[in-house]
C-alpha cells in the first residue's frame, strides 16, 4: 500500500510512520520546510513539501496514494484561534478535497474525545459534540464535521478519537517531568480522576488496522486502553523512575477553573501571546474523568491494548531519565 501521513513530525504521526515502513507500506510524508525529522530520518520515506494550507502542495502529496492518514493538528490548551482554525478546519477541508479528487481507498482521520467536551462520564462515540469555549475541541469537531460531509459524498473514511496518548516523545509526558523537576507539580480535584491513557503502540495498533480499506468504514473508535490510572499513579510513577519526591499538592477543581478562567480572561485582556499558568482546558483534562467506552473498537477491529501501564513505563525509563531539556508547551503542529 501507499500511504501519505501528515504530521510526521510530531508524536503519533512519527511512530505511525515507522509501524507503516515495517509492515512495508511504501510511504510519502507530508513535511513543512521547518519539520524536525530527526526521528524519522534513517526512513525510507518520500518527503512532499508542503502544508496543508496550500491546496496544491496538498494535491501532489495525495498524487498517487491509496490511503491518507491526517494525523496533523495544531494542539495546545492555549492560542491564536485564528491559527488552530487555519490548520485543523481549513487544511483539513483541503486535505479531504484533495483525497477525495484522486479517488483514495481510505482516509484516517486523527480526532481526539475532546469532541465530547469533558464530559467526566463514560461515553460511547454516539455522544454528541460539545464546544466549550476553547480553540483546540472547538476546531477538532468541525474538522470532524467536514470530514463526516466528505463521507456522505462517498470518501472511505475512518475517524480516530484517541484520549491522553502517551509514550516516547509525548508533550504531556515532558510537561510533568519538567514540573516534577521544577517542585511545582499540582493535581486538581479528586484524588481518583481517571486519566484515559492510550499508550501510543496501541493506538498505531488501531491505525494500522483501521487502514484497510474494508475495516470500520464510516465509523468513529474511541480509543483508550480502559485501565483506570490515575493522573497520581501516573505522575508520581514518573517521579519514582526520576528518583524524585512524588507530587501531593492538590487544589478543588472549582477553584482551579476559576482561576484558569481568570488568568485566560487577563491574557486576552492584554493580548498576551505566551501562555496563561493554568487554562481551563487544562484543569478539564487534570480534573475531570476521562473515561471513554472503548467497547467498539474491540467488537469491530477485533484491538486489543497490548501495552499495559507497567510495560509501557518500562518501555519509556529509558527515555524519561535522558530528558533534559524540554520542548515549549505553547501552540505545537502534531
Amino acid at each position: 500500500m501507499k500511504s501519505l501521513v501528515t504530521g510526521a513530525s510530531g508524536f503519533i504521526g512519527g511512530h505511525l510512520v515507522h509501524a507503516l515502513v515495517a509492515s512495508g507500506d511504501q510511504v510519502r510524508i507530508l513535511v513543512r520546510p521547518s519539520s524536525d525529522l530527526r526521528h524519522v530520518a534513517s526512513l525510507d520515506v518520500d518527503r512532499c513539501v508542503g502544508d496543508l494550507t496550500d491546496p496544491q502542495s496538498l494535491r501532489t502529496a495525495v498524487a498517487g496514494m491509496d490511503r491518507v492518514f491526517h494525523c496533523a493538528a495544531v494542539v495546545s490548551d492555549w492560542g491564536d484561534q485564528t491559527v488552530f482554525r487555519a490548520v485543523n478546519v481549513t487544511g483539513t477541508r483541503f486535505l479531504l478535497d484533495a483525497a477525495f479528487s484522486v479517488g483514495v481507498k481510505k482516509f484516517v482521520h486523527i480526532s481526539t474525545t475532546d469532541v465530547y467536551g469533558y464530559p467526566g462520564h463514560m461515553v460511547t462515540e454516539d455522544a454528541p459534540y460539545r464546544y466549550r469555549g476553547w480553540p483546540y475541541g472547538a476546531t477538532k469537531i468541525d474538522a470532524e464535521k467536514l470530514a463526516w460531509e466528505y463521507a456522505g459524498r462517498g470518501l472511505p473514511l475512518t475517524v480516530i478519537r484517541p484520549a491522553t496518548v502517551y509514550g516516547p516523545r509525548a508533550v504531556i509526558v515532558t510537561e510533568i517531568v519538567k514540573l516534577l523537576k521544577q517542585g511545582e507539580m499540582v493535581f486538581v480535584g479528586r484524588k481518583d480522576i481517571d486519566a484515559g491513557l492510550c499508550h501510543v503502540d496501541n493506538l498505531i495498533a488501531a491505525l494500522l488496522l483501521v487502514g484497510r480499506p474494508e475495516t470500520g468504514l464510516g465509523r468513529a473508535y474511541n480509543l483508550v486502553d480502559g485501565l483506570n490510572v490515575t493522573w497520581e499513579e501516573f505522575t508520581n510513577r514518573l517521579a519514582a523512575i526520576l528518583d524524585l519526591a512524588p507530587a501531593r499538592r492538590r487544589i478543588p477543581r472549582r477553584l482551579a477553573y476559576l482561576a484558569g478562567w481568570t488568568l485566560e480572561s487577563w491574557g486576552r485582556v492584554l493580548k498576551r501571546s505566551s501562555r496563561p499558568l493554568l487554562t481551563r482546558m487544562s484543569v478539564e483534562l487534570l480534573g475531570t474523568h476521562q473515561n471513554f467506552s472503548n467497547d467498539r473498537a474491540r467488537r469491530d477491529l477485533g484491538w486489543e491494548p497490548v501495552v499495559g501501564f507497567d510495560e509501557a513505563m518500562k518501555r519509556m525509563q529509558p527515555w524519561i531519565q535522558s530528558l533534559e531539556t524540554f520542548p515549549p508547551p505553547k501552540t505545537t503542529r502534531r
